[in-house]
């Protein structure tokens, strides 16, 4: 499946996709701004930069930080642990070959779903650390995904028409004040 809408604001669209999930895994949570807005019983924010976790902004006891690098995932995880496992503004951090990895080993430590936010192509991105605490060199962009390379995985793709703007201080440092807006992916898998 694939399809595209223009919206303002992801949050109702990627909550639609884990309504049903009692656990979520979330991969490279940083501050966990979203955590408390899942409406599972159990969250686990999985990050490798400890600073991160140590300034969470939940404080929920159902959310769970995890210090931990997310290519160990499989190693910490049994299979069908969680009912869904997240990768919200993350993948795009990794490779595309070690994203691909880490997404197989997500399917298998899900029972339920998979589903992924990142930008559509490749969006530059260095030097920066949204939460001022020194985690620039995870903050990184090493990859670029397009709707092709996960509906050829077989996740429904929706596109977020212009959904990354000037309003993004990441976005005007890549491409400046006056460029055109770029889409970002919601990509979910059905397990």
């Amino acid at each position: 499946m694939y399809r595209e809408i223009e919206v303002n604001d992801f949050l109702p669209v990627l909550l639609e996709q884990l309504k049903f999930s009692e656990s979520i895994l979330d991969i490279g949570s940083g501050t966990g701004v979203l955590l408390e807005k899942y409406g599972a019983s159990v969250v686990l924010g999985l990050d490798i930069h400890r600073p991160y976790l140590l300034h969470r902004r939940y404080t929920s006891p159902h959310i769970i930080p995890v210090n931990a690098d997310a290519s160990d995932m499989a190693r910490l995880f049994l299979p069908g642990t969680f009912s869904a496992v997240t990768f919200i503004d993350s993948l795009e951090h990794f490779s595309m070959e070690q994203g691909k990895r880490l997404l197989g080993m997500a399917e298998q430590i899900a029972t339920c779903r998979v589903v992924v936010f990142t930008p559509r192509g490749f969006f530059p991105q260095e030097d920066i650390d949204h939460f001022h605490l020194q985690g620039e060199q995870y903050q990184k962009h090493h990859s670029g995904w397009e709707p092709e390379d996960f509906l050829e995985l077989g996740y429904a793709v929706t596109v977020l028409k212009g959904y990354h703007h000037a309003g993004n201080p990441s976005f005007r440092k890549a491409f400046g004040d006056d460029h055109v807006p770029l889409d970002a992916l919601l990509a979910c898998k059905t397990i």
